[in-house]
């Protein structure tokens, strides 16, 4: 439990941070007594919708700890990789927890916090294809999510190499 409530401590530091223009800061969020918070629609086991009709998740135990801490309600807004910094962008929502990493290019429009959550990205094929590199890559089809940093990398490594 300490581990966690640390989180939410952390998480709760870096909110002004988060906060860019378009949005609500602290002061904002505390006198309207709620705190929107934008969460994985459907990317388990960080946010989806649960057999009770309920967001649940990694992402969504975070936002309920941040908006706890506040003292605040909390509404959770479901987005897609996508909608991540669009909905940041046009204050539809104060915060986005959603496993987003931090790149320059995503830097130029929003702020970071220090990282909340351990995240693993890999390759998984047929066991006679050998990848080692991104460069073995060349020629196959991949598939990931729309709009993730895996996605932004990967689409320029190759618009580099002309594929």
């Amino acid at each position: 439990m300490f581990k966690i409530k640390t989180i939410a401590a952390a998480a709760l530091l870096a909110l002004p941070i988060l906060a860019g223009p378009a949005n609500a800061d602290l002061s904002e969020i505390l006198e309207s007594g709620t705190v929107r918070i934008a969460v994985p629609e459907s990317f388990a086991p960080f946010g989806a919708l649960g057999a009770t009709g309920e967001y649940e998740g990694y992402d969504v135990d975070v936002a309920k700890l941040i908006a706890e801490d506040l003292g605040v309600e909390l509404e959770l807004v479901p987005v897609t990789s996508n909608q991540r910094i669009p909905f940041l962008e046009t204050d539809r929502v104060d915060l986005v927890i959603a496993t987003m990493g931090a790149n320059p290019e995503r830097a130029k429009s929003i702020w970071f916090s220090s990282a909340y959550a351990p995240f693993f990205s890999g390759a998984f094929a047929a066991s006679d294809k050998s990848i080692s590199s991104v460069a073995d890559l060349a020629g196959m089809s991949v598939g990931l999510t729309g709009g993730t940093l895996e996605d932004l990398e990967l689409t320029a490594y190759f618009a580099e190499l002309g594929q």
